[in-house]
């Protein structure tokens, strides 16, 4: 009939769309977060890309969106597969054919496609564009010829097109390394996907306590990948799942046998990326071999470095890391400051295959080591100064990375290792790799024997790590070796450092007065170093040995002129020290005061600073100041902290601390009785933010209520009070008499408790709930 355009597509009669999205044969599991998100941005635009590497679910959570908004789409929701096309110019002709449109006629495609679709209500699935880049502007004509359509992509690239939304599909969440009880893991969505495949190809198969801590690691292992998930998973026919973690070493040759029915670069792990590996170009693919030697992460500047001194790419790092990060190899990390980024554990094991067939191999991994330990060195300087916690939080970042530089060092040059151990000690002993640091030292100084200062540094660096876990006997060899080659090398500042730590090691094991001449002596090789740090921690020790000779008043004066070499921002790890040794020879004098004070001053740079060392002993110093004001339930649950702490960090108090503590703790137990014990276990099992909270409130003895959804503590009311005023934490810390380090750690706690991420939301419940109404 003339005057009837044939093109444009019918409008639906029925209540059903019509639909030819691919019939799926086993369960959809989690996702409910990305479903929520991506139905909000297909709200908003109409043109939304997944992004993400090859399994990582992009398909299939395209799909199940598709499924779940339908029926907002009444003319059709149509699924085009777009892996088997070969060619850019044949995408148009293919989406034709995806949505029942014939190429015939003599009208271009292009027009009669936009034609048909003009204002037809169509969700569209682009399935697999990656290697088909070059058609993207293809998708952009279609979306400007028309009105309603939505067109939703799947590529492990973004199509970079105007109007386009990307969403970066994460992997599936894995399971917190702290807990590996059944109970723990079982809600995790990459548990739950392994356990259903698990069940599908032996269904006696059950997540229970002889398996569930195997299954995490595997979890965790495949970085929550889905199909490394599904095709490990597909391995528990044979393998039982702890057998299964063993292989997992090298894991693309065991994740493989995926189902018949799958695409090829779907049935393994190794063809699934390098179905990505093919698309990138040469300087990439050599870009993405030498990222292999990376752990943990990788910051532009270190990519920079490593490949500036090893390998000609023949295009910018930058550059190079943008294609990788647009072929989903790559992903960018949440970081301020130089941009990271990250590589999960498969794509690194085939990247690392590829740097095995470089001949630049060797050179690669020299510079990745040399640049690390040039970073470990940095930072020993800077943990001496007033940017110690930024440079902690620097090496935590970049541990794994010095992990891979030791272990490659230890292999070719030992002697670089144990500089890079020296180096390492202090961050080992401040964030609690007591352990670790042990080993690896014990090991470096027995493969290097040079008497070098280097040497002085280690033996001294794992002479402290002894006196943390109580191995005074250990520490004692240790310090006494350092003493005699730091007076055989004449280097003084090494010298006096190992007198520190000898007296350290004889304080902490109950001889206070043997201790004392051996840190004075320490501070005559310091006179005339310019070594600030070193002065103010042979002070602290000078203060601890005064103090548990009974002179309280000296022990004061030391911690103080400690506290002044430190500055008002330097050297925070001993600052705290000296600081929570200042409360409890405070607390000995009888003011209660003053030492609350010191403690409430001290909590949260330990808290910065990471140190559950430090933290222990500030609760400890909490636990005597109640203590010694008659509140036995609250030092006894304070103490209680402190063990757990001790447990958990796999730590120990010195002799007299501990000695100290039982004589204050002494009156709370004979008023408690049997219940001593009880109320004890109570603080041990508290976390952490709830045990910060009891510290700082300082309640009378009734105030802490138990079981969940705890109210505020009484000064936490007036912190909260005051910021729903608008008060900063400055203003805040000025009307309370409070340092503004603590009503950051009580705002903190206070957003934490409630459940909140903002200022806004305390100051809308506060309202609510008639707190905002109080007069603090």
């Amino acid at each position: 009939m003339s005057g009837i355009d044939n093109d444009r597509m019918p409008s639906m009669g029925t209540d059903r769309s019509p639909d030819n999205l691919p019939r799926q044969l086993t369960s959809f599991v989690g996702r409910e977060r990305e479903l929520r998100e991506l139905r909000e941005l297909l709200d908003r635009g109409r043109l939304l890309t997944l992004t993400g590497p090859g399994g990582s679910g992009k398909t299939r959570l395209s799909l199940e969106l598709a499924a779940e908004v339908k029926d907002g789409f009444p003319d059709g929701v149509y699924f085009v597969a777009l892996a088997p096309v070969g060619r850019p110019d044949l995408v148009l002709s293919s989406i034709a054919q995806g949505i029942g449109l014939r190429d015939v006629g003599d009208r271009p495609l292009p027009e009669r496609l936009r034609s048909h679709l003009e204002t037809a209500r169509v969700l569209i699935l682009l399935d697999n564009f990656e290697h088909l880049i070059a058609a993207a502007p293809v998708v952009t004509q279609i979306l400007q010829g028309t009105v309603a359509p939505r067109i939703v992509v799947t590529s492990r690239a973004p199509l970079h097109v105007r109007g386009e939304q990307e969403y970066e599909v994460p992997p599936l969440r894995v399971p917190d390394p702290q807990w590996a009880t059944p109970a723990a893991v079982a809600g995790c969505e990459s548990v739950r996907l392994f356990t259903e495949r698990a069940q599908a190809v032996r269904p006696g198969f059950v997540l229970d306590e002889s398996n569930a801590g195997a299954i995490a690691e595997i979890s965790r292992r495949v970085d929550g990948l889905p199909l490394a998930v599904e095709l490990a998973a597909a391995r528990v026919k044979l393998l039982p799942p702890d057998s299964l973690l063993a292989r997992l070493e090298h894991s693309l040759p065991v994740l493989v046998g995926g189902a018949r029915d799958l695409p090829e670069r779907q049935q393994t792990l190794r063809a699934t990326i390098a179905w990505s590996y093919e698309l990138l170009g040469s300087g990439a693919r050599r870009l993405l071999a030498a990222c292999s030697v990376f752990r943990g992460g990788i910051s532009l500047k270190d990519a920079e470095s490593v490949c500036a001194a090893a390998i000609d790419l023949g295009l910018e790092v930058l550059d190079g890391l943008e294609e990788l990060v647009d072929q989903s190899l790559l992903r960018r990390l949440e970081a301020t400051g130089d941009p990271r980024f990250g590589m999960l554990f498969m794509v690194r094991e085939y990247a690392a295959e590829r740097l095995a067939e470089m001949p630049e191999r060797a050179g690669i991994e020299a510079s990745h080591a040399a640049t690390f330990l040039a970073l470990a060195e940095a930072a020993a300087r800077g943990l001496r100064g007033a940017d110690e916690l930024a440079w902690l939080d620097r090496l935590e970042a970049e541990h794994q990375n010095i992990r891979a530089a030791l272990e490659w060092y230890s292999r070719h040059q030992p002697c670089e290792a144990l500089r890079l151990g020296a180096a390492m000690s202090r961050f080992w002993g401040v964030r609690g790799h007591f352990t670790e640091g042990r080993q690896r030292l014990r090991a470096l100084l027995d493969a290097c024997q040079e008497a070098t200062s280097t040497r002085v540094k280690a033996l001294n660096g794992a002479a402290s790590l002894a006196i943390d876990q109580g191995d005074h006997a250990d520490a004692r060899d240790l310090a006494g070796q350092s003493i005699r080659l730091g007076q055989e090398l004449g280097y003084r500042r090494g010298e006096a450092t190992a007198h520190v730590c000898l007296g350290r090691s004889l304080f902490a094991s109950g001889r206070p007065a043997e201790a004392g001449p051996l840190v004075e002596r320490a501070l005559q090789l310091l006179e005339g170093l310019d070594d600030p740090p070193g002065v103010a921690t042979a002070l602290l020790y000078a203060g601890l040995a005064a103090h548990f000779t009974g002179r309280f008043e000296e022990a004061c004066a030391r911690y103080v002129r400690s506290l002044e070499v430190c500055g008002p921002t330097g050297f925070p790890s001993v600052a705290v020290r000296s600081l929570q040794r200042l409360g409890k020879s405070r607390l000995e004098l009888g003011d209660i005061r003053g030492a609350r004070s010191a403690l409430e001053e001290s909590l949260p740079i330990a808290l910065e600073l990471g140190d559950p060392w430090a933290v222990a002993v500030v609760m400890e110093g909490f636990a005597g100041v109640a203590a010694r004001t008659g509140k036995p339930r609250r030092a006894m649950r304070l103490a209680g902290v402190v063990r757990g702490l001790c447990e958990a960090g796999q730590f120990s108090m010195p002799v007299p601390v501990e000695q100290e503590l039982e004589r204050w703790l002494a009156p709370a137990k004979k008023q408690l009785g049997r219940a001593a014990a009880q109320v004890m276990a109570e603080g041990q099992r508290m976390s952490l933010a709830d045990a910060v909270s009891y510290a700082l409130a300082d309640e009378p003895e009734d105030a802490w209520p138990s079981g969940p959804g705890r109210s505020l503590t009484r000064r936490e009311q007036e912190v909260a009070a005051l910021v729903t005023r608008g008060l900063t934490n400055r203003a805040i810390a000025g009307r309370l008499c409070l340092s503004v380090r603590t009503v950051d750690t009580h705002v903190d706690h206070i957003l934490t408790k409630l459940g909140f991420s903002s200022r806004t939301q305390l100051t809308a419940w506060a309202y609510e709930s008639g707190l905002a109404r109080k007069d603090p």
